[in-house]
């Protein structure tokens, strides 16, 4: 009798410890999907964190609405045309952002362009060939575009 209840109480333990063994792998198994769920989120918080770091500015129309900028006037003067169009800069950014502009391109085509200045809506008198925007912050300017008098370009 006292080796059939040694028999079974060895039988229970190995049973136990079996199940023990199992629920343990089963919680290590849980725990590593865990951690390598939250290292996924992690790295998509880090890359939408450095995609709005790297974010570039963006330009709107004069009151917000989106698309192709719109010229609103010209001028000549000394030999020169001047176009313009009256835009908001956006700094979608949290970090401090310097915006120079670069090219011009109507209808696909870069267009040479002796000029690209901004002039601040609330400020007379200015012009600058580069701008400074704090992070998450707008500014409305005047966009003027300089050509050659004899090379205007085709809207």
């Amino acid at each position: 009798m006292g080796l059939v209840i040694g028999i079974l109480a060895l039988l229970v333990s190995v049973t136990f410890n079996l199940l023990q063994l199992k629920w343990r792998n089963e919680q290590r198994a849980e725990r590593a999907k865990e951690r390598t769920d939250q290292e996924r989120k992690d790295q998509g918080r880090e890359a939408e964190q450095r995609s709005r770091k790297e974010a570039p500015p963006e330009f709107y129309n004069f009151g917000g609405t989106p698309g192709p900028i719109l010229v609103s006037g010209n001028q000549h003067s000394q030999g020169f045309m001047d176009f313009w169009g009256n835009i908001t800069v956006v700094n979608p950014t949290q970090g401090h952002m310097k915006i120079t502009p670069l090219r011009l391109v109507i209808a696909s085509q870069e267009r040479p362009v002796q000029g690209i200045s901004f002039h601040r809506k609330s400020f007379e008198g200015g012009s600058f060939d580069r701008i400074s925007l704090m992070g998450n912050t707008k500014e409305d300017y005047e966009l003027r575009f300089r050509f050659l008098e004899g090379n205007p370009p085709s809207w």
